[in-house]
């Protein structure tokens, strides 16, 4: 249940509509709004009520007035008089990431102050709404900030015919709130502008192995979405492994070049993080994918504990796990099932390590939002039509929602 209380002092009101009551009746109450104020003789108390009625509804959905404005919240009476909140698209949305099923509203006016009360019924079935076994929040950012505050990532991603891959990570990362990213890639793909977005930095990859350039000024790094299998990324990859001293996440080909080689895994100094979908982890255990699916948690524990990493086991349900807990995830739907999602959630997860998360809090609340961003994309364009670039349109959407609002003034 989901509770918002404000209490406004009548006067404070009276003032507001001396000053300019137009402008005041326009930019808090929508036009039937106003027919009802003028409907009761523009009396001070239901002014000061239904101002109150919005500011209660926007503490109980914990978000303040400002992304959702005072018209987004409108009140209506039924013909007894009863308030009630009129759900427009934007707050179906919220309701749903709420799991929101209904919303009670109540206003009273005393002499000098009209008070009002908003309750949410939460609807526990719902598939979208913060799990009661994830109790991770991103901090609330400080004002003065700056880029160098959230993390310098790199990202070892695309090939020739792969350039997706590189543009979908780099954009997962860059989306999920790091200050700099870098795209390490080999040389033919620096003649091609359009592999990544504006924002992120291209390096030659090259210069990071053959010229040893300082890896370790990189707070996390990502291998493997769309690099291709052979020896020169084996190379590669043992190269980072072992010369790369912070958490490293290894997805999509970065596990398909090892799965002879599992020992990469298990000599590194820093932390390690295995993203495989059901077909990749099949590959790594020898067993088959029917035997993955049957065994899902059991797969992923076993794996992690036997080799010293964190296993995010993709797919419906996703597990993640380092061997001894366990987190099971109930957002995102079969939409999601689409060529580049993977990549996007290894952006998040990188992401989120290096701005400093510990990295298994860093890749339940990536698995989380990463699902959550596809409900939300799933609201627009559908579970048939979306696609990868839509789950990222919401990962600011999703990650919001699990700021720390205990830290919000």
């Amino acid at each position: 249940m989901l509770t918002g209380i404000d209490i406004v002092k009548n006067e404070r009101i009276q003032k507001l509509i001396q000053t300019n009551k137009d402008t005041f009746y326009k930019r808090v109450f929508t036009k039937d709004e106003i027919n009802y104020i003028r409907d009761k003789r523009d009396s001070i108390g239901t002014i000061a009520g239904l101002f109150a009625a919005k500011e209660a509804v926007s503490k109980m959905l914990g978000t303040g007035i400002g992304e959702i404005s005072w018209t987004d919240i409108e009140i209506c009476h039924s013909g007894k008089g009863k308030p009630y909140l009129n759900i427009n698209d934007k707050l179906k949305t919220i309701f749903r990431m709420l799991g929101i099923k209904e919303v009670d509203i109540s206003i009273s006016n005393e002499k000098e102050f009209s008070i009002a009360v908003a309750v949410a019924v939460s609807n526990k079935g719902l598939e979208v709404g913060i799990p009661n076994n994830m109790p991770y929040r991103l901090n609330k950012r400080k004002v003065d900030s700056h880029k160098g505050d959230f993390g310098k990532i790199g990202i070892v991603a695309g090939n020739i015919g792969m350039t997706g891959s590189l543009y979908l990570a780099l954009y997962g990362a860059l989306r999920s709130g790091s200050g700099l990213v870098y795209g390490l890639v080999n040389s033919q793909l620096l003649k091609i502008p359009s592999i990544a977005p504006t924002e992120a930095i291209l390096r030659d990859l090259e210069d990071f192995t053959l010229k040893k350039m300082e890896i370790n000024d990189f707070s996390s790094l990502l291998v493997g979405p769309g690099i291709g299998v052979g020896y020169k990324q084996l190379t590669y990859i043992n190269y980072f492994a072992k010369e790369f001293n912070n958490t490293i996440v290894i997805d999509a080909d970065g596990l398909n070049n090892i799965i002879n080689d599992l020992d990469i895994l298990s000599n590194r100094n820093g932390k390690t993080i295995i993203t495989p979908h059901p077909g990749e982890m099949s590959r790594l255990i020898r067993k088959d994918i029917r035997y993955i699916n049957d065994h899902r948690e059991e797969c992923a524990v076993s794996f992690s504990q036997e080799r010293n990493v964190i296993t995010v086991l993709k797919g419906h349900e996703t597990i993640v796990t380092d061997g001894e807990n366990v987190y099971k995830n109930f957002s995102g739907n079969p939409g999601m099932a689409t060529a580049g999602s993977g990549d996007v959630l290894a952006g998040v997860i990188t992401s989120l390590i290096g701005q400093g998360y510990d990295a298994y809090e860093a890749c339940v609340m990536a698995v989380y939002a990463h699902g959550l961003a596809g409900d939300l994309a799933r609201e627009k364009y559908g579970e048939y039509g979306m696609i990868a670039r839509d789950i990222i349109e919401f990962l600011p959407k999703a990650l919001e929602f699990i700021e720390d609002k205990t830290q919000w003034s």
